[in-house]
């Protein structure tokens, strides 16, 4: 249509990359021991609107650093933690009172919860509130509200072995008080030895009810996917992966979903072993298709995947981090495997392409990688818990392209908008999103959504999908900023209708769909049609005005002279 192609975005050709930074000095992690990695968060913990980071550790010792204007300064949050390999890490707001709160899965241990008092006075509450304190194989956990009353659920992924006292997965329903109550077999998700390490809260069909993709391990494994039936009244969920072609068999270390081709649903980016990657493309339906390419398969052993927009063009690159499947003798291990670069697929429009323009590849040995604005420049940078003794820092270098950052607060919903959808619209332009908590390998990515825009200035509207169901609009959103929403605060809830096309002449700054009643005419009065012809809406043309119809029939003939000569040399008032 018209106004698609008068406002189609621009795609620049811009020097942006993801380089190494070496100038964030002070931040140690000691990766320097134990197996298959260990997480890394990139979330605001202390609540001053900076992101933070946490560190795991191969013999529990949890490390924490604050952001501040010239770095980050390391804290002691004073956790008492068990000597074990601790895996996937997450700090959620699971008792909905304003702050940040952890848990941090064991391998071999019991899992930790800490509950913060709202000055980082962490109160260790494992053994109270309703998780499992079993020795377990715990890998990946993720957040998200599945039943929709407001406070974010918990599942962890476990890698049981068939030599193991049978151990599952494990689902808790959050009870709103700072307690859980596991109802994995109740809801669907039972099971033993199902070898998983990361799962993701997702909401694959858009009927406002999280779903659950759970990846396992080994070809004899497929993977899981959990459709929760919430939207027929009965909170329980049902095993769907074959029907939906999500039954990947392969050595599958982690999930990335995003939309990545930019078409209002979510796909999958499965991260494999040395038989190679998979790319899930979604219908709209729910029905998923395998695209990867040759190239996107690497064959590499790989295992983090994070979408980020390194250039701000509008479309998201995929950064995939390769490694090692076994203990770490460091720092022996970067000489017996110095050739395990990490990779970047450019995402032109919708095709991924290896990238050596945007990314200087290294040897890295990376597990868990987060996303994040750690220089607050506005462009999204990326942080490697890889093998050594300190993490790599990789920023997207700037350049002329426009970009946002979106940051959520529930009120009805949960705290953290975690499961929130955010749409963007711009002249034909549209962008979709989904907020998780916990995705890619053990990792958490930062909550405040960045978007790049290319070369817009301005967004028509911003609309976002609460996870309790309300949806809201935000007009005429500005670039280049960061834009702080509050469930509740706009002026338009729910369904809004009107003409939602900018140079309409009844543009509707409240609307949050278009109702088919936009009235081009003005714009075509005055590009179009030009002086001496005005737009006719009904007939979709131009008609140029009859200034000789006098008597206003519809056509100039002998009457009209008459009435001209009967009036010839009259004075006009």
């Amino acid at each position: 249509m018209w106004w698609c192609i008068l406002f189609a975005l621009s795609i620049f050709e811009t020097s942006a990359q993801l380089v190494v930074d070496d100038g964030v000095l002070g931040v140690f992690s000691d990766h320097t021991g134990g197996y298959l990695g260990s997480g890394v968060s990139f979330a605001d913990f202390n609540g001053d609107g900076k992101d933070d980071l946490s560190f795991g550790h191969h013999e529990g010792e949890l490390r924490f650093y604050l952001a501040v204007d010239d770095g980050f300064e390391e804290i002691d949050l004073g956790l008492i933690t068990p000597n074990a390999q601790s895996k996937g890490m997450l700090w959620a707001d699971v008792d909905n009172d304003g702050d940040q709160d952890l848990f941090v899965a064991f391998r071999l241990a019991p899992n930790k919860m800490w509950l913060n008092d709202g000055t980082l006075n962490m109160m260790d509450v494992s053994a109270t509130c309703g998780i499992s304190q079993d020795e377990r194989r715990s890998f990946g956990p993720a957040f998200g509200d599945f039943d929709r009353d407001g406070f974010v659920d918990l599942f962890v992924s476990t890698y049981g072995y068939g030599v193991d006292v049978p151990q599952g997965n494990e689902l808790y329903r959050n009870l709103g008080d700072g307690t859980f109550e596991e109802v994995t077999d109740e809801l669907g998700m039972g099971g033993s030895n199902l070898q998983s390490f990361q799962a993701q809260w997702v909401d694959v069909d858009r009927d406002g009810w999280l779903d659950l993709n759970v990846i396992r391990d080994r070809f004899i494994y497929p993977n899981l996917f959990y459709m929760n039936e919430g939207s027929s009244g009965t909170i329980a969920f049902e095993e769907s992966a074959a029907a939906m072609g999500l039954d990947v068999s392969i050595n599958c270390m982690s999930t990335s979903a995003h939309d990545y081709d930019r078409d209002g649903d979510i796909d999958f980016f499965l991260a494999g072993g040395l038989e190679g990657n998979v790319m899930l493309e979604n219908d709209g339906a729910g029905n998923f298709t395998d695209i990867t390419t040759e190239l996107l398969a690497m064959y590499e052993v790989c295992w983090a995947g994070q979408w980020l927009d390194v250039n701000s063009d509008g479309w998201e690159e995929l950064h995939v981090a390769t490694s090692v499947a076994t203990y770490i003798d460091y720092p022996g291990i970067l000489y017996d495997f110095n050739e395990e670069p990490d990779a970047l697929f450019l995402n032109n429009e919708g095709s991924l392409e290896e990238s050596g323009i945007l990314f200087q590849s290294a040897t890295s040995l990376g597990y868990s990688t987060a996303i994040g604005d750690y220089n607050a420049d506005g462009f999204i940078d990326l942080v490697s818990h890889h093998i050594g003794v300190s993490p790599e820092f990789r920023a997207s270098t700037p350049n002329e392209n426009s970009w946002l950052k979106i940051e959520l607060e529930g009120t009805e919903s949960n705290r953290d908008a975690i499961g929130s959808k955010i749409e963007l619209y711009a002249g034909g332009n549209y962008w979709y999103r989904e907020t998780y908590c916990g995705e890619g390998y053990l990792s958490q990515n930062s909550r405040s959504e960045h978007f790049g825009l290319g070369a817009l200035n301005s967004l028509d509207s911003v609309v976002v999908h609460w996870p309790n169901g309300l949806v809201e609009m935000w007009p005429n959103v500005d670039a280049n900023a960061v834009l702080s929403l509050v469930e509740g605060s706009a002026s338009c809830q729910g369904d809004c209708p009107g003409c939602t096309y900018l140079d309409a002449c009844n543009y509707d700054a409240d609307a949050n769909y278009d109702d088919g009643s936009c009235d081009f005419s003005c714009f075509f009065n005055e590009v179009i049609c030009g002086e001496g012809a005005t737009w006719n809406q009904n007939t979709a043309q131009c008609e140029v005005s009859c200034v000789g119809d006098l008597d206003d029939d519809g056509f100039i003939a002998i009457e009209d002279l008459l009435i001209l000569l009967t009036a010839f040399a009259s004075v006009c008032p």
